[in-house]
């Protein structure tokens, strides 16, 4: 019998052990709990174009990176939850996004979950000429292929016309700085300009009939630009300009034109100072305050500001953590009291939506970035 009671409470030492083995018994200590799973990103809102097109309210770009960093920042950009990549023909770098993105694809991403976002050269400007119009058109033409062959895609969602034209340059001009355009910001006052706007249109609408562009626009446009391509068909859908906190609500009346033709908005530099970030956005009273009030970053208040516009925004970051912050902003609301506040704010005035026209009077701009 004292045999029998001993096969019994090894047996059940045994059995206690398998229990702990799997977690199943106290055992002297409580179990590891699983690790809770983190909260998962608000979805990041989508504008519809005047064709349908859905584009991601929020884009990351790669403005005066090389090539090797334009391609590690869309690599963290996607992983962040970015599904919106900005670049340019004249940034120089698109080799390197073309990368990241192929790599995302052969991970398991499809194309069509990717929205790119490219540029041409307004004409007279990086090898796009303006000495004719048909010069004009032909260069657009190229570098709308050169675009294509770059990104190594064979659509491109939207591509935009990166500035107005300045006509009689030949294409030397590497920036718009170094134009004779740019000292008066005249824009598409004169009749030459218009006629190269619409040349320049002309290209973009054949690439967008032939289905190489899911959509188009222009970027830096003001309304006499915009003027030049009335009735035209399609008309741009998108407006990149500098847009930003402290600029006010509705500088030169660029937001209020866009609205009344159907163009979404969307801001370069949406942190002032050429995409580096504004002291008075970074660290100024009214936005940190909101932050504190909101459980935000003074940047998180400052982006989310501009898409409570319904503006897009063009945001730009090498850090996966600044990159996943700037995502971060689409599970609150600003009130109407603080969307005030911010409004109001003027320590941006003197910047202005375009480098190379105005829409009204207005002091020089203090922003030299050209984006």
């Amino acid at each position: 019998m004292a045999m029998g009671h001993a096969v019994v409470a090894r047996c059940m030492c045994a059995a206690s052990a398998l229990l702990c083995t799997f977690g199943l018994l106290g055992c002297g200590k409580e179990p590891t709990p699983a690790p809770t799973p983190a909260p998962t990103p608000a979805p990041m809102p989508t504008l519809k174009l005047t064709n349908g097109v859905e584009m991601p309210i929020m884009s990351a770009g790669v403005w005066q990176y090389t090539p090797e960093e334009a391609e590690k920042s869309v690599e963290a950009a996607l992983r962040a939850g970015f599904t919106h990549i900005d670049t340019a023909y004249d940034y120089k770098n698109q080799e390197g996004v073309a990368k990241a993105i192929t790599s995302a694809m052969k991970a398991g991403k499809k194309r069509e979950s990717i929205f790119i976002t490219t540029k041409v050269p307004g004409c007279g400007m990086q090898n796009s000429s303006a000495v004719s119009s048909d010069a004009c058109k032909s260069d657009t033409a190229t570098r709308i292929a050169d675009d294509l062959r770059q990104l190594g895609v064979e659509y491109i969602d939207l591509l935009l016309i990166h500035f107005p034209p300045c006509p009689g340059e030949d294409g030397s001009p590497q920036s718009p700085m170094k134009s004779k355009c740019f000292a008066d910001r005249s824009g598409c006052s004169q009749q030459k300009s218009c006629d190269m706007v619409k040349a320049q249109w002309a290209a973009v609408s054949e690439a967008y009939t032939n289905k190489k562009l899911k959509a188009v626009g222009v970027s830096n446009y003001c309304s006499a630009c915009l003027a030049c391509l009335e009735g035209q068909k399609p008309f741009p859908m998108v407006n990149q300009v500098h847009f930003q906190l402290g600029m006010g609500p509705d500088p030169q009346g660029f937001r209020t034109l866009a609205e009344k033709k159907g163009v979404v908005l969307q801001a370069w530099s949406p942190l002032g100072s050429g995409g580096n970030g504004s002291d008075p956005i970074m660290h100024g009273n009214l936005t940190t305050q909101l932050g504190k009030k909101y459980g935000k970053s003074p940047v998180q208040i400052a982006l989310k500001w501009i898409v409570t516009k319904n503006v897009s925004v063009s945001t730009k970051s090498s850090n996966p953590d600044h990159l996943a912050q700037n995502l971060d902003i689409f599970d609150f609301e600003l009130g109407a009291d603080d969307m005030k506040k911010l409004d109001d704010a003027t320590f941006a005035a003197k910047d202005e939506p375009s480098f190379l026209c105005r829409d009204k009077a207005h002091e020089p701009a203090t922003t030299e970035a050209i984006i």
